[in-house]
């Protein structure tokens, strides 16, 4: 790295900073999200459901905090406002993008209307309406509409193909494939929020933080997803020293790709930090996984351990010093051997998805 081995202390400290950043800051973000909502559709916050504001709420905070507003951070400057206006249309349009891939029986027409004509998408329900606005709006204030459009399209493709995460059989390689590039292109379809798109050193990041970004998702919702009938990997394949090395070495090729970028190094770190304190969250989550699942042999063993065992809750003081630790650990990893996805490129192509 081109910065020094980082001590826990300065560790702790970024993440203190970031802590109280986050909690200064929600309730204009919140109100921020509010204010759009209404002005999209003046009744949305009483026909959207609780719970999928909320869930816009978390996204607006990873947005902000992991992607966009962290990566302004580390290049000297805040979000404009109409980049904060763009961040949280993204916040809005991926629940209830979310909430359209999953009705049931999938209709793959309708979500490429969307994508391609939204002004001739027809709403079938509120949130369906709301949707359509946001999109509109979001081209409507992009500074590159077609950029916008070519990522939607590309989100809407991994979409498409991660519903063979419902099928028990789909191998490894293949299900590593999706997990990774539904949430690449996602976080590439966030970057259309910036007045300019970030310069290829940035986007270079983007593979393994959203790779690790969507595996920490999968491991901390295995109860969730193993109710849905979801398949990810954590529950399929559970082989979680191999996903721990994983981490390690995503993670080290995030740190190699970041430390070539032309940015002060405290900057830098700061980045790092932020970034890897989502993917710390992962691998305690993973540990515990290691240990909870001792003598597992198949689903159905898996399933019965129940919710309890399956959650890793990290709202206490023991699991804050855990993350804080890993945190550090990631932040100065510069090498490290283990599974990426060169290596995976190579295994999956007897079942490329195309």
């Amino acid at each position: 790295m081109t910065y020094p081995d980082v001590p826990l202390a300065e560790t702790s400290f970024h993440l203190f900073r970031l802590y109280f950043r986050k909690r200064r800051q929600r309730p204009a973000m919140r109100r921020r999200l509010r204010d759009m909502l209404m002005h999209l559709r003046p009744d949305a916050l009483s026909i959207l459901p609780n719970d999928l504001i909320e869930r816009m709420y978390r996204y607006q905070e990873i947005a902000h905090y992991v992607v966009c507003g962290a990566l302004a951070r580390m290049q000297g400057r805040e979000l404009t406002e109409a980049e904060q206006t763009r961040q949280t249309l993204h916040a809005i349009i991926a629940p209830l993008f979310d909430n359209l891939c999953n009705v049931r029986p999938a209709n793959d027409t309708r979500i490429r209307e969307l994508a391609n004509h939204p002004a001739g998408f027809n709403p079938r329900n509120e949130s369906e309406s709301v949707l359509r606005e946001a999109y509109l709006r979001l081209l409507a204030t992009a500074s590159t509409p077609a950029a916008v459009t070519a990522h939607f399209r590309d989100v809407c493709h991994w979409r498409e193909l991660s519903r063979r995460q419902e099928d028990a059989a789909i191998c490894e390689a293949e299900l590593f494939r999706i997990t990774y590039h539904k949430s690449y292109h996602s976080v590439l379809l966030l970057y259309t929020a910036f007045d300019h798109y970030p310069v290829p050193g940035e986007t270079a990041l983007a593979f393994p933080m959203a790779g690790l970004m969507q595996l920490t998702y999968d491991v901390t919702d295995i109860w969730k997803d193993i109710r849905a009938g979801i398949f990810t990997i954590p529950i399929l394949h559970r082989r979680y020293g191999r996903l721990e090395k994983r981490f390690m070495a995503e993670s080290a090729r995030f740190n190699q790709a970041l430390s070539r970028l032309p940015y002060p190094a405290k900057k830098k770190k700061e980045y790092a930090h932020a970034v890897h304190a989502l993917h710390a969250v992962g691998l305690v989550a993973i540990r515990r996984l290691q240990h909870e699942t001792k003598g597992v042999q198949d689903l159905a063993d898996l399933a019965l351990l129940g919710r309890k065992r399956l959650v890793c809750d990290l709202n206490n003081l023991r699991g804050w010093m855990a993350c804080t630790r890993k945190v550090r650990e990631l932040a100065n990893l510069a090498s490290f051997e283990g599974p990426t996805e060169t290596a995976l490129g190579r295994a999956a192509h007897l079942s490329a998805v195309r």
